[in-house]
């Protein structure tokens, strides 16, 4: 196999660890090249912005002495193999890590500790032992991600049913709130996921516990969200509550997509650029509990983590609507998808 252009890499959260997946040609969509073993259960991963570096948030056992961490590694920038640089304990449970557009800094959300952190990156990688920044948040944090320009940050809230709007000094590494504090949506919604798309002008939200999609345009100038518009990412006959998962943009800013683990369902929506509203929205069946996926930066696949089937489920996406070309076992409960360029 040539070298991959992109790699896969799954974290499987019973299976404390990670499989790497290279992109290959000839040989189906994917390759399975390496598993690699962490500290304890994996879930959320992170890339640097240079693809030069992989971050995993472990899950620490609340009954013996493992504490939360995070393990950094290295990309073999020719074959995507994941070298291990060092674990470092961490203040909370991340339920989401990010890097910083700047490279410099690990951002995390603590869902069971409702709180942000921040933490420098060294040189070679490292993550430094001690935070920069720690801020509680209302109640559940679920994500933090930097806006395009890195000057502003969203925080969805589970438990409050708000987003946090936050402004980011990426020399220090720290937050402050931003006027408005917070956007606050309907009781019992459940904030958990925002996607950019490329434009910059528009940001989409998941909402967890409902089901509702939340279509909000973002001033660029004030780091603020307004609502436009809001559809739904469930199908019409659920059985059940809603248990909203995932949602990306694709690279080229024309279609939405949002797992939904209840009905093991992915819908997917096109977008119109110029206003950023979505419409023709089509559900998709997927494997069970699909919790996490990604888009090849090309736009081509979407690689979805069926966390209660342990495989993960390679689509199509260049057609009207995904279709299945492959599937690949994982370890235990493969709980998150990142995709990464070489």
């Amino acid at each position: 196999m040539s070298a991959p252009r992109y790699m896969a890499y799954v974290s499987c959260l019973k299976g404390a660890r990670i499989e790497a997946f290279a992109f290959a040609t000839g040989n189906g969509p994917l390759a399975h090249v390496q598993t690699v073993e962490l500290s304890g259960k994996g879930l959320p991963l992170a890339p640097s912005p240079d693809g030069r570096h992989l971050y995993a948030s472990v899950i620490g056992e609340r009954d013996a002495a493992e504490e939360d961490r995070i393990d950094a590694f290295e990309i073999d920038r020719m074959t995507g193999t994941l070298v291990p640089l060092s674990s470092t304990v961490i203040v909370a449970r991340m339920a989401h890590i990010r890097v910083d557009r700047t490279g410099g800094f690990l951002l995390g959300a603590s869902f069971p500790s409702s709180l942000i952190a921040v933490y420098p990156i060294g040189d070679r990688g490292h993550v430094a032992a001690e935070p920069s920044f720690v801020m509680p948040t209302p109640s559940k944090a679920h994500q933090i991600l930097t806006d395009p320009s890195n000057r502003f940050a969203f925080v969805p809230n589970l438990g409050a049913d708000l987003v946090m709007q936050l402004v980011f000094d990426d020399k220090t590494g720290t937050f402050r709130e931003n006027a408005p504090p917070a956007l606050q949506f309907q009781p019992g919604a459940g904030c958990r996921h925002v996607a950019y798309h490329p434009n910059r002008r528009y940001v989409y939200l998941l909402n967890e516990l409902d089901g509702s999609l939340i279509v909000l345009r973002l001033d660029p100038a004030t780091g603020t969200l307004s609502e436009i518009a809001r559809d739904t990412i469930l199908q019409p006959d659920l059985d059940g509550s809603p248990w909203g998962a995932q949602i990306h943009v694709s690279p080229d800013g024309r279609h939405l997509f949002a797992s939904e683990r209840r009905g093991a369902t992915l819908a997917v929506w096109d977008i119109a650029g110029a206003s950023g509203q979505v419409s023709n929205r089509r559900i998709v069946e997927t494997g069970a509990n699909p919790r996490c996926f990604d888009i090849s930066p090309d736009g081509r696949h979407l690689v979805l983590g069926a966390m209660g089937e342990d495989r993960i489920d390679v689509y199509d996406i260049t057609g009207e609507v995904p279709e299945k070309i492959a599937d690949y076992p994982t370890g235990p409960e493969p709980g998150w998808v990142e995709i990464v360029r070489l």
